[in-house]
């Protein structure tokens, strides 16, 4: 579990969430700051409240092949890796179970630092622009070709670990390869911070 000492509790400006879904891993963080901060995610987070991002193989993550064959081959010979962005316009908190989210509070330098991650995770064209992936399956948000190779030791779940490595949070991602794993460090994390009284449960948080 993460070393207390190194949790943040002090000058924490900003809450994230870490969300974990069955097998997969993602990041949700205002929108507001996304807008001030990151260089590839403005047009997304614009009139927005939340955004949520995280990594996988581009194939299976898409839709465009989502079987369980699709996603052992991912592990071992992945084309591509994508991003998955969604917004919402209100707090999604409604539509995520409690025990499948954690909120975190982290300092203005570890959200910068986050921020500067997820924009490094896009692939950008020959122009410098990001580049769009065709979503075959609705309501997923946007997907973008992302940077990295996905693989058996590099997945969703490790990127997401990074993640929160780069906010300035003490987690291992090395070998951290299930959900579960990287989402007990993140909730140890919370507990802890909730038990000083730095942020409220996430059963109680609405907004």
């Amino acid at each position: 579990m993460p070393a207390k000492q190194k949790i943040p509790t002090a000058n924490t400006e900003h809450t994230i969430y870490f969300i974990y879904r069955e097998w997969h891993t993602s990041v949700l963080i205002d929108a507001k700051t996304i807008s001030l901060h990151s260089r590839y995610l403005q047009q997304e987070a614009a009139n927005q409240r939340y955004i949520r991002i995280g990594w996988g193989d581009g194939n299976y993550f898409t839709g465009k092949r989502k079987t369980f064959g699709s996603a052992t081959k991912a592990l071992i010979a992945s084309s591509h890796s994508a991003l998955q962005v969604i917004a919402y316009a209100q707090p999604p908190f409604a539509s995520i179970p409690p025990e499948t989210r954690v909120p975190i509070v982290i300092t203005d330098k570890g959200m910068r630092k986050l921020i500067r991650y997820l924009d490094k995770s896009f692939a950008l064209d020959e122009m410098g622009q990001v580049i769009p992936l065709r979503a075959y399956v609705t309501d997923a948000g946007n997907f973008y070709q992302a940077s990295g190779h996905y693989s058996l030791f590099s997945n969703c779940n490790t990127w997401s670990g990074r993640a929160l490595q780069a906010a300035k949070l003490p987690v291992r991602s090395s070998l951290q390869l299930t959900a579960q794993s990287v989402f007990e460090q993140a909730k140890y994390i919370s507990d802890y911070q909730q038990s000083l009284g730095m942020l409220m449960p996430s059963s109680e948080k609405s907004d």
